[in-house]
This record gives C-alpha cells, sequence and structure tokens, in this order.
C-alpha cells in the first residue's frame, strides 16, 4: 500500500471539545456572550455547569442584561489554627456580646480595596494574582507578625513594618498588573490590619478584650492570598441567610429555598409593620417580599464569589518522630492547594468555615431550583454529559448522620507482618514507607497489633483526603463516635484532622460498633485488647474520656453468639440512641458492614441475608462514606455524601533486584 504524502497545510479544523474554554462552550451552547461573561464571572470562572447552571436560575432577574460590572477585593487571610481562633472568638463574640461589624466579613487584611472590573476581565483578574506571586523575589517562609491593638471602639492586629512593606509590595504589583482603561484600583492605603471587632457598645470593651488577649497569632498557620468578588447592588444591603422554604402566595413574594441567601435594607429592616420586607435573591437575582423571620442575619462576605486562593506564605511544625502513625498528620491547610477553597454549608454559621460558594452545596441549591421551575430540559442535550456529574448531590436540609469504613489497614496490605517488622522483645521496625514510622505502646504488644491492625499511611492519607473534602463541602459535626478499634480510631482523627477540628472535636468510642461478633467467635473471650483511652490520650489521640458507651466492653461477651439480625439491631440500637441524646450532625466511623447496619433501619428496610450482605461488603472500599438524612420527624433515607470518595489503584511492592539481573 502506498504511503501518505505530508501536508503542509492542513485544512484547518474546528477546536476539539476538550479544548474549548468554557466561554467558548457556552457560546456553542447558544448563550450571548454578554451573559455567558456574566455567568463566568458570578462564579468564579469555576466550569461550564455552574455557568449554565447560574444562568438558568437567573433567566427572570432583570439584571441579566445591564452591564453592570462586579466589585472586587483582595484579601491577605489566615488558615489553619489561627483561623480557628478567630472563629471561636467569633462567635463567643457574638453569644456574649452580639453583632458588630467585624461579623460582616471573613477574617482578612485589605490590600486593595473594592474596585469594579467588566466581566470579561475576571480570567485576567485571577491570573494576574497568581503571576504577581511567582514573580516575588522573597517569599515568607513563616506566619505574618501581628501586633495586638485595642481601644474602646476598635480591637484587632496591625502587620508589623517589615511584613506590611511585603503585603503593600504584593499589592502595588498587582495593582499595575491589572490597570487598564477599563479597571481603575489602588492599594488600601491605611495601615494594614486584622479587625476582630468594631461598632460595639463601649459596655463590651471589657468582654472583647479577654476574648482577644486569648489569641496567638503566631501559631503554626499559613497565609494566602484571595480574590473575591460581589453584586455590586450587595454594597449597602445587609445579607440575611433563608432558614425556611415559603411559596408565594401573593404576584409580588419571593420565593424561598433553603441555602439562599437575601440581601435587604437596614432601612426595609426597621420600618417593617407587619414583619415582611424587600429583598434581592442572591440565588436568581429576582426581588420581591419575604417574612422577615424566616432568615437569619449572617456575614456580607458569605454572598461574596472567590476567584482565586494563592499561597503567600506557611509556618510547618516539624513532626515528632512516628506522627503519622499516631495521629499527629500535618495541617492540610499548610499545603493548600491554590485552586482549593472550602464551601459554606446552609446549615452553617460563618465560624464554621470559609466561604467559596460555588461548589457543591451551591451547585446542589441551582440544581434544585432548575428542577422546581422545569428549565432542566434546556440544558439536557446541551451540555456534555460528563458535566452534567461534576458536583456531588447533598441537600443540606435535614439533619445527617455520616457513616464511614476505615482506611487501608497495615494486615490486609502487607499479610504476615507482626513477625516481620517485630522482634521477640516486642521492638517495632518499619519495613516499607507505606508502614507507620511508630506504633504507639500498649498491653501485649505483639497479640495486641495481630488483632487490632493500624492503618498504613496510605490509610491515613486517605481519611485526611475525605476531611478535607468534607470540609470543602461546608460539613460540620457536633459529635464523632467510633468503633474502639485502632485503625477507626486513627481514620476518625484523619477525617477530624482535615476538617481543621482535631483539637476541638474529641472521639467518643463506642466499643458496640466493632464488626460482626460471629467472625471473632473463635478467638476466645476477648474479641480484641483495644488501646485504652489512656494509651490513646497519651499517643496524641482526642478521645472524649468522660463518654460513657451505650455497649461498654465487658458486656460485648453477650453478643459472641449473635445473629446477623441482632448484629443489626446492635448497630442500629446504638446508633438511635445517639441520635436522641444529640442534634446536628454526627459522625460515626467504623468498619465494612457498619455502613449498612447503622443506616438499614432508619431508612426502614429489613437486615439484610448474608449472602446478599458478602456482595455488598466487596463494593465497600476503604474510606467509604455514606449519608443517611432526615427528611420527616422519623422518615431518613440514604443520600449522595458532599464529597468525593477516595479512588486509586493498588499499588504492588517494588522490588529493586529486577534491574539487577
Amino acid at each position: 500500500m502506498a504511503t501518505l504524502p505530508p501536508r503542509k497545510n492542513p485544512t484547518p479544523t474546528k477546536i476539539s471539545k476538550q479544548h474549548l474554554s468554557p466561554l467558548q462552550t457556552l457560546l456553542q451552547m447558544g448563550f450571548p456572550k454578554h451573559r455567558a461573561e456574566k455567568a463566568l464571572a458570578a462564579t468564579g470562572n469555576r466550569d461550564v455547569q455552574l455557568a449554565s447552571d447560574w444562568l438558568l436560575t437567573h433567566v427572570n432577574d432583570p439584571s441579566l442584561d445591564e452591564c453592570s460590572p462586579r466589585e472586587y477585593i483582595l484579601y491577605a487571610c489566615p488558615t489553619g489554627r489561627f483561623l480557628e481562633q478567630i472563629h471561636n472568638f467569633w462567635a463567643k463574640s457574638k453569644e456574649l456580646c452580639g453583632w458588630n461589624g467585624a461579623h460582616n466579613f471573613t477574617p482578612h487584611i485589605t490590600l486593595v480595596s473594592f474596585f469594579k472590573a467588566p466581566d470579561e476581565c475576571a480570567p485576567q483578574l485571577s491570573r494576574a494574582l497568581k503571576q504577581v506571586v511567582e514573580q516575588t523575589a522573597v517569599n515568607l517562609d513563616r506566619p505574618l507578625k501581628l501586633e495586638q491593638y485595642t481601644s474602646h471602639n476598635f480591637m484587632g492586629f496591625f502587620v508589623v513594618e517589615e511584613d506590611a512593606n511585603y503585603l503593600n509590595r504584593l499589592a502595588l504589583q498587582y495593582v499595575k498588573e491589572v490597570s487598564n482603561s477599563t479597571i481603575s484600583l489602588e492599594p488600601h492605603v491605611k495601615s494594614l490590619h486584622l479587625t476582630l471587632a468594631y461598632q460595639f457598645p463601649e459596655a463590651q470593651y471589657g468582654t472583647l478584650k479577654s476574648l482577644v488577649d486569648n489569641l496567638d497569632p503566631s501559631c503554626a498557620s499559613a497565609w494566602e492570598l484571595r480574590l473575591y468578588s460581589r453584586d455590586a447592588r450587595l454594597a449597602t444591603k445587609q445579607v440575611h441567610k433563608i432558614l425556611y422554604p415559603h411559596t408565594p402566595r401573593e404576584p409580588d413574594e419571593l420565593e424561598l429555598m433553603i441555602g439562599d441567601y437575601i440581601y435587604l435594607s437596614s432601612d426595609a429592616l426597621q420600618n417593617t409593620q407587619d414583619g415582611w420586607v424587600e429583598g434581592i435573591s442572591w440565588l436568581t437575582g429576582m426581588s420581591g417580599f419575604l417574612p422577615e423571620n424566616y432568615t437569619v442575619r449572617t456575614s456580607e462576605s458569605d454572598a461574596w464569589t472567590m476567584h482565586r486562593t494563592v499561597q503567600l506564605c506557611k509556618a510547618i511544625l516539624a513532626p515528632e518522630e512516628g506522627d503519622a502513625a499516631n495521629g499527629k498528620m500535618p495541617d492540610p491547610q499548610d499545603n493548600i492547594s491554590e485552586s482549593t477553597a472550602p464551601i459554606e454549608d446552609v446549615s452553617m454559621t460563618k465560624e464554621d468555615s470559609v466561604p467559596d460558594f460555588y461548589g457543591a452545596e451551591m451547585a446542589k441549591t441551582f440544581q434544585q431550583m432548575i428542577n422546581s421551575t422545569g428549565n432542566a430540559s434546556i440544558l439536557s442535550e446541551a451540555v456534555d454529559k460528563s458535566a452534567k456529574s461534576v458536583t456531588p448531590e447533598v441537600s443540606g436540609r435535614g439533619r445527617r448522620i455520616f457513616v464511614m469504613r476505615h482506611g487501608e489497614r497495615v494486615d490486609f496490605t502487607f499479610g504476615s507482618w507482626i513477625p516481620y517488622c517485630f522482634d521477640e522483645f516486642g521492638n517495632y521496625t518499619r519495613k516499607d514507607l507505606n508502614m507507620p514510622k511508630t506504633l504507639p505502646r500498649r498491653k501485649n504488644v505483639i497479640l495486641g497489633w495481630q488483632k487490632d491492625s493500624p492503618l498504613t499511611n496510605v490509610g491515613v492519607y486517605q481519611a485526611n483526603l475525605i476531611g478535607e473534602g468534607l470540609r470543602e463541602a461546608g460539613v460540620n459535626f457536633s459529635h464523632v463516635y467510633s468503633s474502639p478499634s485502632f485503625r477507626c480510631v486513627q481514620t476518625a482523627t484523619g477525617v477530624l484532622t482535615g476538617m481543621n477540628i482535631k483539637d476541638t472535636m474529641p472521639i467518643n468510642l463506642e466499643p458496640g460498633f466493632f464488626e460482626w461478633l460471629a467472625w471473632h467467635a473463635h478467638s476466645g473471650e476477648n474479641v480484641v485488647e483495644w488501646c485504652s483511652k489512656q494509651e490513646l490520650t497519651d499517643t496524641g489521640f482526642n478521645i472524649a474520656m468522660d463518654y460513657q458507651p451505650c455497649i461498654p466492653v465487658d458486656q460485648l461477651h453477650n453478643h459472641y453468639s449473635e445473629s446477623l439480625e441482632q448484629f443489626y439491631d446492635r448497630n442500629n440500637t446504638i446508633t438511635r440512641e445517639i441520635i436522641k441524646k444529640t442534634t446536628g450532625d454526627i459522625l460515626i466511623v467504623g468498619h465494612a458492614i457498619t455502613l449498612d447496619a447503622c443506616t438499614r433501619d432508619l431508612c426502614a428496610k429489613p437486615p439484610r441475608q448474608s449472602s446478599e450482605l458478602n456482595k455488598l461488603m466487596q463494593k465497600v472500599t476503604y474510606c467509604s462514606l455514606v449519608a443517611a438524612e432526615q427528611v420527616g420527624e422519623n422518615e431518613w433515607r440514604i443520600g449522595e455524601p458532599p464529597c468525593y470518595p477516595v479512588t486509586h489503584t493498588n499499588n504492588q511492592r517494588f522490588d529493586w533486584k529486577i534491574l539487577s539481573g
């Protein structure tokens, strides 16, 4: 067969679909350019799906075709432990003193004041931020140095001169990069500071001052630059969060959906005669009257869009030897990606997270609105099928019980690892990088670890990733429960570490969540000799020492001969008891079978047969997560978790000797 001759000038072809920009994709879908640019700017230029959902929910927005630019602002924001301290401070200050001006924003240092930019410039503004940091000759390798300042009308921290000069150089460079004929901006001219409280009555000074004195800005934490934007109509409004749904009864009423934010003027709130006020919906852009008592005031910045985060500096404390095995994992915020931003859940307060409102939760809210208005069919063929599955669904309307399997375990990964890693005196030596560096001290060392395997380092990382995913989805737990198996305690700790709440959320050990005892009937009187609460606490785990389990360890003997139905009943009884005693979302970390056993009866389904269970368990991989959501007084249903699962291939052990032959 003759060979094809080369072509010097191939005929130009259409751009392949995978190389289309979001704007090009929206234009191909038939949206006008100005609308497509407005949608992308309003959603942080994340992806086509979010932008198209925004367009569908704003189809009746009277300002949709107005060429009104958004307002942008550049902040330096703390993350990690210092951020947690500020959130706790604000929670206590609201509780003791009520609302003040600082509660209107996320913790920040203003670098560039509000400026307006056309929607088509949003990508340029985002790219420039990354470029400025990359081009900076000197980068901080420590937290910013702050000095406390308090007066009778202001409390906060001022940036010391050296670091203030550094931040000012970044701000000036950013201004230089993006200034043009259509964008005019200036760096923040006031002394750089982080505000903790202002616009408060003088009588509250003493209370607030005592709270401020407990803050430590030098603790291990990271800082990052964040570019936010907001609807210009928000500048003079209060932001309220919808607590209850409302279907309009009159033509001038506004439909309310949980998860939406409403822009309300102070005058309207003060002058209402009947409890009804006129507001603008963040979700739809439409205005109308709504009952004020269906809302609660929240931070103005909750209704902003985050366009870009870029790591500014980090401060990582060197971990102690064996930290990975002992549950002392590095703070994931110390290595935060520039494209990663937490998302606020509709049921959370501002203290619970840093907002990024066009991710999983808000995409779901968009989709609910689209489905309720019947507009979903508009995009059914226009949007690529793969884009429709970008975001996991989560309703966030009812209380949720999250049940999770532990991470990858050492014994299942390495087989007979005990004689390989322990000497005759019980001293442990790591023989693979995926094994823990060290192990906690415990009674009956070899026998204990043989029956109560730790996680691999991959298992610890799996749990940490799930925690990060839950944090980014805005999930917050009121209580955490774990099987006393060491692998489960490690997994729970990894999740809480990824959520940045390890130090503030103790783990309740519940022996009743241990796996089916029929599998252990041959092992004698004791199922497993678990680490004691004290041994775990001494190792660095945050264990609730005063928690009284529903089924203490010594009572598990009564369950050795339990049937599968009795095992399901054991888990269901404990789960329902916990639900009665607690409020809010809770996390249960157990074993593969725990996911089904703790949720089956809640969802009004009978226990599974053993043959059915065996097939199910093969599909419950490490760190699998399920969420049962309350949809009525006594009604629950299984829903899709708010974060993605952790998937990776099996990595066989590499033998370097194959290259020596």
